[in-house]
C-alpha cells in the first residue's frame, strides 16, 4: 500500500508543480530530472513541496529497487522424469536505500516440463547429450554441463557406458567420478561407485595417480582413467529426461 500511496501523491505533485521544475532547469537538463535534481533545487529554492516530491521518487526508488538480482535457476532442483521444479532466490533488504543490516531472503520455484534442450542432441539410445569439444577442466566442466540444466555424463548403466565410448574414441572425456579423500574410492555425484559396476575397466597402465585427492576419472578408448581435476579434456554432457 505505501507504494501505491506514493504513487498517487507523486502523480499530484508531478501534475500541480512539474511545470515549476522544469522552468527552473535548463533547456539541456529537463529530460535528466531525477530526485537528487529536484531535491538540489528544492534546497537552492527552499520550495518544500519540492522536497517532498524528491523524498518520494527516491522512496519509491528504493522500494522498487530493495532486492538483489535473482540467482540462477538452481540445478538441483531438476529432477528426473517429465516435469521437474525448479528454484531461484534473492535477497531483500529492509533498509532499501542502502541494502545494509537485516534483509530477507525470497525464494521462487516453477514447474516446468523437462526436455532435451536446442543445443543437445537425442542419441539412438534416447540419451540427450551434448559433446562440447573445447577442452575444461572438471569444474569448469561442471558448471559448462549445469548452464542448460544437465550434468556431467554419469556412467551408471553400461548403455550409457557403450554409448559415452563412441565420444571417447580420439580424446578422454570427462565423465562423473571424483575422489574425496586421499586414497579413497571414486564417487559419482549421486554418491555411487564407479569402480563397482561391473563394467568399469581401467584403460592400460591405470591407476597411475597414487593417492593424490585432487583426482577424478576421464573416459578413453580403452577404458577408464584417473587424471588431475585440472586436466583439461572434451565433456559429455547429458541432461536426464
Amino acid at each position: 500500500m505505501a507504494v501505491v500511496y506514493t504513487m498517487f501523491w507523486l502523480m499530484v505533485f508531478s501534475t500541480v508543480f512539474g511545470c515549476c521544475v522544469a522552468a527552473a532547469l535548463p533547456p539541456e537538463q529537463e529530460q535528466l530530472v531525477d530526485e537528487k535534481t529536484i531535491l538540489d533545487l528544492a534546497e537552492r529554492s527552499n520550495k518544500t513541496f519540492l522536497k517532498l516530491i524528491g523524498l518520494a521518487i527516491q522512496n519509491l526508488r528504493c522500494d522498487l529497487d530493495r532486492c538483489s538480482q535473482w540467482s540462477q535457476w538452481t540445478v538441483d532442483a531438476l529432477t528426473p522424469g517429465q516435469f521437474g521444479v525448479k528454484t531461484r532466490s534473492r535477497d531483500c533488504w529492509y533498509d532499501s536505500c542502502n541494502k545494509t543490516g537485516q534483509k530477507l531472503a525470497e525464494n521462487d520455484s516453477e514447474i516446468f516440463e523437462r526436455s532435451c534442450p536446442e543445443s543437445y542432441n537425442i542419441t539412438h539410445g534416447k540419451f540427450c547429450v551434448a559433446f562440447i569439444q573445447d577442452k575444461h577442466n572438471h569444474s569448469a566442466a561442471k558448471q559448462l554441463c549445469a548452464k542448460d540444466g544437465g550434468q556431467i555424463i554419469n556412467l551408471d548403466t553400461k548403455e550409457r557406458y557403450e554409448m559415452a565410448k563412441t565420444f571417447a574414441v580420439t580424446n578422454q572425456i570427462h565423465i562423473q567420478g571424483e575422489r574425496r579423500v586421499s586414497g579413497g574410492p571414486f564417487y559419482d555425484d549421486e554418491g555411487g561407485l564407479p569402480l563397482e559396476r561391473p563394467f568399469f575397466k581401467w584403460g592400460s597402465s591405470q591407476p597411475n595417480d597414487g593417492s593424490s585427492v585432487s583426482v577424478v576419472l576421464v573416459l578413453g578408448r580403452a577404458g577408464y582413467y584417473d587424471a588431475p581435476a585440472r586436466h583439461a579434456t572434451p565433456v559429455l554432457c547429458e541432461v536426464r529426461i
